[in-house]
C-alpha cells in the first residue's frame, strides 16, 4: 500500500563463502566449528555473539579448503517509492551509480546499482577503516590473495530505503577496478531483484526503486518491452538475462548496471550481427572487468547498432574469445551504454524489461 512501509525480512538465512573462486551460496544445515575473531579497525567480529544478528560458522574441507557460513536476518525498508539522482561520477563512468551512507549518520560514499554483481554488498577497506566496521578475515588460498573478509554492515541508507544486516564482502581496492576512486559501496542484484521494480532514467539521471508499487508505463508513451529472468549457478551466484534484438538478431544477454560500457559479446555471437555492423575496425585489447580482470578482446566503435528496434549511435563494442570468462557462459553482457539516452526499468513484478527513448 502506498505510503506504507514495506520490510522484506528473510529468516535464518545462511550465506556460504567458499574460496575456489568467490561463491555465494544459499544453504541451510551447516556443520559448526568454533570460530575465531579477526581484528577489522578497533573492533573484531565475533561468531555466535549474542550481541549482534548473525553467526559465523567453518568447515574445512578435505582437500584443503575452507568454507564460510554466514546466517544472519536481512530486510529492507521503505516507505515509498523513491527517487535518487545520479552521483556526480556517473557522467564519466557511465555505469549506474548514486550516493548512499553506512548508517543513517554515516559517511557518504557512491553506491554502484550493479546487476552484474551477484553478492549482495561489497565494500573497500577504506569503508572498514572509516566506519570502524567489523571483518571477519577469510583463510584458503584465493582468500588470502584477494584479502576477502566478510564484514558486518549494520545499515546501509540510500535516502530513506534502509538496507539492514545484508551479507557483506570486503574486498582489497584493487579487486574491483571501477576507477581511480577507492571508496565505491557495491550494492549487487540479490539486493536490487528485492525490488518491484527499479527505474534507470538515463535522461533525466535518477533512479527510483519501489518495493510496493507496481510498474505501470505511461499511456502514449512510446515504450519497448523485453523478457528478463534470472539464472543461479551450483555456487549460488545470481545473473540477470534479457531476450533483446540486436540488429536484427534475437539475443539472450546478460544485464550489468555496473558496466559503463556498451556492448560485450563472444566470437560467436559477433558472427551473427548483421554485415553492416561487423565492418567496425576492431583493434585488439584488454579490458578490465570488476571480479575478473583483465581480459584480452577485440575493440571499437560501431557508428550504428540497433538495440532493440531503435538504432543508436557510436556504441562501444568488445569482442571476447568464445571461452573467455566474461563470456565463456552467457554470450555477452550489455552496459549502461546501450541505454544513454533511455529510461530502462527492471520490472522484476512481471519479469520484464521496459526502454522508452527520447
Amino acid at each position: 500500500m502506498r505510503g506504507e512501509k514495506r520490510d522484506r525480512s528473510f529468516l535464518g538465512t545462511c550465506v556460504l563463502f567458499s574460496f575456489v573462486g568467490i561463491l555465494l551460496l544459499l544453504q541451510a544445515g551447516c556443520s559448526v566449528q568454533p570460530v575465531g575473531y579477526a581484528t577489522g579497525g578497533n573492533n573484531s567480529l565475533l561468531s555466535k555473539s549474542s550481541d549482534w544478528p548473525y553467526s559465523v560458522e567453518v568447515i574445512e574441507r578435505s582437500d584443503g579448503t575452507v568454507d564460510y557460513f554466514w546466517e544472519i536476518d536481512s530486510s529492507i525498508e521503505q516507505a515509498d517509492s523513491v527517487s535518487l539522482k545520479y552521483h556526480k561520477i556517473q557522467s564519466s563512468h557511465k555505469f549506474a551509480v548514486i550516493e548512499g551512507s553506512i548508517g543513517p549518520n554515516g559517511r557518504k560514499y557512491p553506491v554502484v546499482v550493479d546487476t552484474g554483481a551477484s553478492q549482495p554488498l561489497l565494500v573497500k577497506q577504506v569503508h572498514v577503516r572509516e566506519n570502524n566496521l567489523r571483518v571477519h578475515s577469510l583463510k584458503g588460498s584465493d582468500a588470502d590473495k584477494k584479502k576477502v573478509g566478510l564484514c558486518y554492515l549494520p545499515e546501509l541508507d540510500l535516502a530513506s530505503i534502509k538496507l539492514i544486516d545484508w551479507p557483506c564482502l570486503s574486498l582489497k581496492s584493487q579487486s574491483l577496478g571501477f576507477g581511480v576512486r577507492d571508496d565505491f559501496v557495491i550494492m549487487g542484484l540479490p539486493v536490487i531483484r528485492e525490488f518491484k521494480y527499479v527505474v534507470f532514467d538515463n535522461i533525466i539521471g535518477q533512479i527510483e526503486f519501489s518495493m510496493d508499487q507496481v510498474f505501470e508505463p505511461g499511456e502514449g508513451d512510446s515504450w519497448v518491452q523485453f523478457p528478463i529472468w534470472l539464472e543461479e549457478d551450483f555456487g549460488g551466484n545470481v545473473f540477470l538475462f534479457a531476450r533483446i534484438l540486436i540488429g536484427e538478431q534475437e539475443m539472450d544477454l546478460q544485464l550489468d548496471t555496473g558496466s559503463g560500457r556498451g556492448l560485450a559479446i563472444s566470437e560467436e555471437l559477433w558472427e551473427q550481427m548483421p554485415a553492416n555492423v561487423q565492418q567496425v575496425h576492431l583493434r585488439r585489447g584488454k579490458e578490465l572487468y570488476p571480479y575478473i580482470g583483465n581480459l584480452s578482446c577485440r575493440r571499437g566503435i560501431a557508428k550504428e547498432l540497433a538495440v532493440g528496434g531503435k538504432k543508436i549511435h557510436d556504441i562501444p563494442v568488445s569482442v571476447f574469445a568464445d571461452d573467455s570468462p566474461l563470456v565463456e557462459d552467457c554470450g555477452g553482457l550489455m552496459g549502461m551504454e546501450l541505454f544513454r539516452d533511455a529510461v530502462m526499468v527492471l520490472d522484476f513484478e512481471n519479469e520484464l524489461m521496459w526502454v522508452k527513448r527520447s
